[in-house]
């Protein structure tokens, strides 16, 4: 990539005189409030710890990612400042003539995604006190991420026009998907009754569908906080996030196919999807060695282990 100079007048901006601008860009753009948020939040603590950031970009870029050991968390600052970085030399901003991420890649992440079976998840759902809105919102919205795998900043989003339960459906506008594409998820029955129940019970028409006890947007952060709480109290480790592992893991063991799984969970390629696939390709693997088919019929079999009960001294 060509580095442009930067303009003379421009020598003294600041990150505060920079950071709006680029942040109007990508609100032109039609980026989320939840991604918005987003890039705020890192810029902010990104020219907190170097404000001297613009004078030296390249150095002080490295210094802030080699903080970073989790790939996961190192990949999440790479992608949104090189976005930032990318837009300053677009505009000629830039001082330095090499790009601050140049030669620098993504680490592969080492990935957790969390199984959780159907006797945990039914110990989960047991847990919410469906006598309180709190506990019966929770309750509605567990049912929904565990029916489709909605992501928990697309499901805090949601509001009753995007409720469809005369069809089954729940729509996931371009707006607030992840990926700016739309998508309709269908849901299974018991979801529908109990979002059709937590609206009905509440006083609020244009308040998120999983709004908090005062109506206001719930956040992700809140959301995954008491998922992880309800997790400690069944012994699981868990967060919101977890429960689409669980939705994708479930959806292919019951016979999805891949297609239906990746475009319910709003993934732009399969190669996403493809991480699930490879764990169910395990227990395929386990359940075959288990069956011993052809070690069978060849006369091969393994013995079974002698069971050991009674000693006779």
């Amino acid at each position: 990539m060509g580095i442009m100079p930067i303009r003379k007048e421009l020598w003294e901006l600041k990150p505060e005189d920079i950071i709006p601008q680029f942040l109007l860009y990508k609100q032109a753009e039609g980026l989320s409030e939840y991604t918005m948020k987003d890039y705020r939040q890192r810029l902010k603590f990104f020219f907190s710890h170097y404000p001297d950031a613009l004078e030296f970009p390249r150095e002080r870029t490295m210094e802030f990612l080699a903080g970073y050991k989790n790939p996961c968390t190192f990949n999440l600052n790479y992608a949104y400042l090189r976005v930032f970085w990318n837009w300053v030399i677009d505009e000629g901003y830039f001082k330095g003539n090499r790009h601050p991420l140049d030669g620098i890649k993504k680490r592969k992440p080492r990935g957790r995604i969390v199984q959780l079976s159907e006797k945990e998840i039914a110990r989960l759902l047991s847990l919410p006190d469906k006598s309180l809105y709190g506990g019966l919102r929770d309750y509605a919205l567990l049912c929904l991420s565990i029916d489709t795998g909605v992501r928990p900043g697309e499901a805090v989003q949601l509001v009753p026009s995007d409720f469809f339960p005369e069809k089954k459906e729940i729509i996931i506008r371009a707006e607030v998907a992840k990926t700016r594409v739309s998508r309709v998820l269908p849901l299974s029955d018991p979801t529908v009754q109990n979002i059709q129940k937590l609206l009905t019970v509440r006083p609020w028409k244009n308040a998120p569908i999983f709004a908090t006890e005062t109506g206001t947007p719930l956040s992700v952060d809140t959301w995954s906080r008491r998922v992880k709480a309800y997790g400690i109290k069944c012994g699981l480790s868990i967060t919101a996030y977890s429960l689409r592992h669980a939705s994708a893991l479930l959806l292919l063991r019951r016979g999805a196919d891949a297609f239906t799984v990746q475009n319910m969970l709003g993934h732009s390629t399969l190669q996403m999807t493809k991480h699930y696939i490879d764990l169910t390709m395990q227990d395929v693997r386990r359940g075959h060695d288990n069956a011993g088919v052809m070690l069978s019929i060849v006369g091969q079999e393994t013995s079974k282990p002698v069971r050991m009960r009674k000693i006779n001294v």
